[in-house]
């Protein structure tokens, strides 16, 4: 017998008889697919620690909305594709869910925040447009920092 090909045929007489033709041995070695479930449930995670981290929350929210979608996809056709791992798709789109409540709140917030700040933003601009060296570019960045904070 070569590695991958189905065992050979056998059969022994009496109420325990089994056949292990080809066509057994293919519906014997049916495995559930789980492949959507773990998808879900890893992109979830992704998306939770991306959004979780101010630099890569706007991917946590591609993440989380890519992880959405694959999680219902996942739980519409389980029982269609034989899937046996429900709970990891539950995890998957609860972890998206949160992920994508994280970053909406977070886009909020960072939105709001530089809505306020124009003016600060605009005076650090011009300032580092007439500055002529690195010390005067400190300056600006102290006085925009200054800016923000009050």
């Amino acid at each position: 017998m070569q590695t991958g090909q189905p065992p050979e045929e056998t059969t022994t007489s009496g109420p325990t008889s089994t056949s292990t033709s080809p066509t057994n041995w293919r519906a014997q070695r049916t495995r559930p697919r789980n492949g959507l479930g773990v998808t879900a449930l890893v992109i979830g995670v992704a998306a939770l620690v991306a959004a979780v981290s101010f630099v890569l929350f706007p991917l946590g929210l591609i993440a989380a909305v890519v992880g959405i979608v694959i999680a219902i996809v996942a739980l519409a056709g389980r029982k269609r594709r034989g899937s046996t791992n429900t709970g990891q798709m539950i995890a998957g789109l609860v972890c998206s869910i949160v992920a994508l409540a994280i970053t909406i709140d977070l886009s909020v917030h960072v939105g709001t925040w530089a809505a306020h700040n124009t003016g600060a933003f605009t005076r650090l601009d011009r300032c580092i447009a007439r500055s002529n060296n690195q010390n005067q570019v400190a300056d600006c960045i102290s006085a925009f920092a200054r800016d923000v904070r009050s």
